[in-house]
């Protein structure tokens, strides 16, 4: 379990998705912020339809939600947002004529509430 949206804006084309989603998952992994890399789920949405500020033209974004079942303390999520900022930034190609914002959001997810079947091959 952690899942992660990567959103970004339809602007930016030099990011390449797949390797960067795997990149996010290894680093939760190599963080032992999982015990296997099947617990993470990650998925890209291209955003043609946004605004930023008002005169926005020249600036984009990345915004990686991750959600994470309740029970992890301010310390650990700190360190998983920190940890998937330094990894957004190092394996992202930013483009010359865009200002890029880069974010990391964790969302908590009830545990009680979160339900989960794995329908095996």
């Amino acid at each position: 379990m952690p899942h992660i949206h990567l959103e970004y804006s339809d602007n930016i084309d030099t990011l390449e998705v797949k390797p960067m989603l795997l990149a996010l998952n290894q680093a939760l992994l190599d963080g032992e912020f999982v015990q296997s890399g099947n617990e993470v789920k990650s998925r890209a949405i291209k955003q043609s339809d946004f605004v930023i500020g008002v005169d926005g033209d020249a600036e984009a974004y990345l915004h990686a939600k991750v959600s994470l079942l309740s029970g992890r303390d301010e310390a650990t999520q700190s360190a998983i947002s920190k940890l998937l900022l330094k990894t957004l930034q190092q394996n992202f190609k930013a483009p010359t004529d865009l200002a890029v914002q880069i974010c990391v959001e964790i969302i908590e997810m009830p545990r009680n509430s979160y339900s989960k079947f794995v329908l095996k091959a």
